[in-house]
């Protein structure tokens, strides 16, 4: 191909792209493990940056996998009802305010592209999970912002004051990702309260199985008939994160309108058949599973601040610590990917100087502080 050619195309891909996506970021996920050990020519490494849980699928869900194995010649139930039907009868929302999707990123661009139109605004906490920010913005949308508190947590005063005429969507995450913390229960309630009408509440529970009894309950919520909706995922205790597996609960007439957005495909029989032996295999499992996180979380962080650090509070399965700068978070990051353990430094995230580490496997957690002590000593 000639020179001018090259010119050519490069500068007719450049005419066709809508100009909103120079004001996005690509996210950029946690290297993976096989990745690290070909650059470094490490054999051993410890991946603690997505917030994957570290328990293996639960055993009926391996089975359900093995069992669908056979049928995926042929396309997926479009409309999940097993896994709806399931998801109604744990938790009490209406099958027809329940929608399952490729995991909660695959869920926020049909939430978006419902609701937002060039020129509306989405308000939310930063730093937040970014994929809210990235899809109201590809839409041409404003996103406008509230700072967090100073224990990581939304701010929902400071929220409730970026609520304009244009507001369509609020995005409430809790526990917040990448901080950690999440919002009382009674404050959200009087938050919700507060809304105009014009406004649609979300709630991102990625993190829900790690909250507590009295803790806020956004399935409970939906199921009572509040106009709110809410995100929650497979991927992080029920160990489904490479099938991607989410879902939302929603009033019955907003998930009507999700469907003329949506790819009628987009979840695979096998993670619709995991998911819903997930569910059955709950009871049994779950509770145990949690337990060994929250306990490792609580030892994470009595080491790092134990070699200095302060991590913010968490109700999640990881734990964020801010450094002295970007550039020695970027240092840091560096120096344990070199040790063999990968961390997620936050600069996508809005918290250049931070780095954020997944709980996993107690030896995991072990490594982690080891090597960490090693480099920061260094």
């Amino acid at each position: 191909m000639r020179r001018d050619d090259e010119v050519t195309v490069a500068a007719r891909v450049a005419a066709v792209l809508r100009p909103a996506l120079e004001g996005v970021a690509a996210y950029e996920p946690g290297r993976p493990i096989d990745d690290v050990r070909r650059e470094l020519g490490i054999d051993s490494v410890v991946k603690l940056a997505s917030n994957e849980g570290p328990h293996p699928p639960m055993p009926a869900a391996i089975q359900a996998i093995r069992d669908a194995a056979e049928g995926i010649r042929v396309y997926p139930d479009p409309g999940a009802w097993a896994l709806r039907d399931a998801l109604s009868a744990a938790t009490g929302v209406p099958s027809a305010g329940i929608l399952a999707g490729a995991g909660i990123d695959g869920l926020i661009p049909l939430v978006c592209g419902a609701v937002l139109d060039p020129g509306d605004e989405l308000a939310m906490g930063w730093p937040s999970f970014m994929s809210w920010r990235q899809q109201a913005v590809l839409r041409g949308a404003v996103v406008k912002t509230a700072p967090l508190r100073a224990d990581g947590g939304y701010d929902l005063d400071a929220l409730l004051a970026q609520v304009g005429p244009r507001t369509k969507l609020v995005v409430v995450v809790s526990p917040n990702n990448p901080t950690g913390q999440a919002v009382a229960r009674g404050e959200l309630e009087a938050f919700l309260d507060a809304l105009p009408g014009h406004v649609l509440p979300v709630l991102d529970e990625a993190y829900f199985e790690y909250l507590g009894p009295d803790d806020h309950d956004g399935a409970a919520m939906v199921a009572a008939g509040r106009p709110l909706v809410v995100t929650r995922t497979f991927s992080k205790a029920y160990g489904l994160a490479g099938l991607r597996v989410g879902y939302l609960f929603a009033p019955a007439e907003f998930v009507t309108a999700l469907g003329k957005v949506r790819s009628v495909f987009d979840v695979s029989a096998t993670a619709q058949a995991a998911a819903v032996a997930s569910l059955a295999d709950a009871p049994a499992h779950l509770p145990e599973r949690v337990g060994l996180i929250l306990q490792q979380r609580d030892l994470v962080a009595e080491g790092l601040r134990a070699l200095g650090f302060d991590p913010l509070p968490s109700r999640a399965n990881f734990l964020t610590f801010d450094t002295s700068s970007p550039e020695q978070a970027a240092a840091l990051n560096q120096d344990l990917l070199s040790g063999g353990v990968i961390v997620r430094p936050l600069g996508a995230f809005g918290a250049p100087a931070s780095i954020r580490v997944t709980v996993g496997w107690p030896a995991e957690n072990e490594r982690f502080l080891a090597t960490l002590e090693q480099v920061s000593a260094g």
